[in-house]
């Protein structure tokens, strides 16, 4: 399957590696999340892929993505209140529907119905994400985002120093509950993958993106990959 991520001057960043399991058997190069991730570009060719799903795109082996079990989506402020206020356009409306069923539950926004995969819409008025960094991706897309092309559709993915940022956010609120120790798995992954490696995540810029308690829970975060890292190569 082609799967790639490429810069927005269409230099290529680096071939995503396949993390996740059940493929169509119709089509066996295309597995469930990605066959989400095509249909919500679909419908919405401004969304922004982020959370746990954009990270696994990052994370080389032999550092393993973890498990995740629904899509991570920002969308367009007017793209978001028309999808709350139903007042999506006819053309959006027909593919939306034959994609995607309402969710049964509250705490997500749709269910994708061949694949049964959760997905949730965000925007900058969302909880718990940072609505000043929404604005700047939103804001901003050549300087914030790559695009993720999985055969030949392409979707908006977050930099990695944008997802760093955007978990860092939510870990700092209560660095001891449940979400806030994914995100910090999901970082620790990503550094891991990309340890000594500032042209492809740069602590500096990660830096720049967050807010001084933020820093750090950062810097530990940098500190432990590197011992570890070090512990490895001895």
């Amino acid at each position: 399957m082609e799967q790639r991520i490429i810069s927005c001057d269409e230099t290529e960043c680096l071939i995503a590696a396949e993390h996740f399991l059940d493929y169509f058997p119709e089509d066996e190069q295309i597995n469930s999340f990605d066959r989400v991730i095509i249909d919500v570009s679909r419908v919405y060719e401004n969304a922004v892929l982020m959370g746990a799903l954009a990270a696994s795109k990052y994370i080389l082996p032999p550092v393993e993505p973890r498990v995740t079990f629904d899509v991570d989506v920002i969308l367009p402020k007017k793209d978001f209140n028309d999808f709350l206020e139903d007042e999506i356009p006819p053309d959006k409306l027909e593919i939306l529907d034959a994609c995607f069923e309402t969710s049964d539950s509250t705490s997500h926004s749709l269910r994708h119905r061949k694949t049964r995969v959760y997905v949730d819409f965000l925007s900058e008025d969302s909880r718990p994400v940072s609505g000043k960094l929404v604005r700047r991706i939103l804001e901003n897309p050549d300087e914030t985002t790559n695009s993720l092309v999985l055969n030949g559709s392409s979707i908006g993915i977050l930099k990695p120093e944008l997802i760093v940022a955007m978990k860092l956010h939510r870990y700092a609120k209560n660095p001891r509950s449940e979400k806030a120790l994914t995100d910090r798995l999901d970082i620790v992954k990503m550094l891991k993958s990309f340890h000594d490696r500032q042209d492809l995540l740069d602590p500096e810029a990660v830096r720049a993106l967050i807010k001084r308690r933020e820093v750090k829970y950062f810097e530990e975060m940098m500190e432990d990959v590197a011992c570890e890292m070090c512990e490895q190569e001895n």
